[in-house]
């Protein structure tokens, strides 16, 4: 299982994970993705490779569906109840982040058994626990520069530490919005 993280700050939201998808002890490839970005909203996703696809296949349609109805995009409370019944029904794990009624970009973390939390620092999947020693000592209220950076270099030093993790990462941001950009 590879890694992902996610650092939510009063500038914005980052999320990033690896490529690596490994099986017995042997790296399968290194060109999984399991960071999307869905244009007002991202998600980070731990899992089974077809389960990780099929979430954001149906994340995803969820998402434009809404907004095509709406002519507006999902809030974050929307966004983080159906990654929540999506990654349930699929069995992956994940962490999501949209914008709030503020403008703001909290984070989310949603188990494959539906729990919703939120926090501002998330881990999942194989190097989690080393990635948590990292990030929880961090400067999280940073500019996002050095947000997306902190995350970066959080998974180097996992890939260094746990096989199931690769050095190819993905990231997605997604900055806090302005007057002229609240929801």
């Amino acid at each position: 299982m590879a890694t992902v993280l996610g650092v939510a700050g009063p500038d914005g939201a980052v999320l990033a994970g690896d490529r690596r998808e490994t099986s017995r002890g042997s790296v399968e490839s290194e060109t999984v993705r399991r960071v999307f970005d869905y244009d007002f909203a991202g998600a980070a996703v731990v899992g089974e490779v077809g389960a990780i696809q099929e979430f954001d296949r149906r994340f995803g349609a969820e998402l434009r569906t809404y907004r095509v109805e709406t002519d507006e995009p999902m809030a974050l409370d929307r966004v983080a109840r159906t990654a929540s019944e999506i990654a349930e029904a699929v069995g992956v794990d994940t962490l999501v982040v949209a914008r709030d009624p503020e403008g703001t970009v909290p984070l989310r973390e949603v188990g494959s058994d539906g729990r919703v939390l939120s926090t501002d620092t998330a881990a999942l999947g194989s190097g989690a626990s080393v990635a948590f020693g990292r990030l929880e000592d961090a400067d999280t209220d940073e500019e996002l520069d050095a947000v997306e950076e902190l995350v970066r270099e959080t998974l180097r030093v996992v890939a260094q530490r746990n096989s199931d993790t690769g050095t190819d990462v993905d990231v997605f941001r997604l900055e806090r919005a302005t007057d002229a950009d609240a929801p």
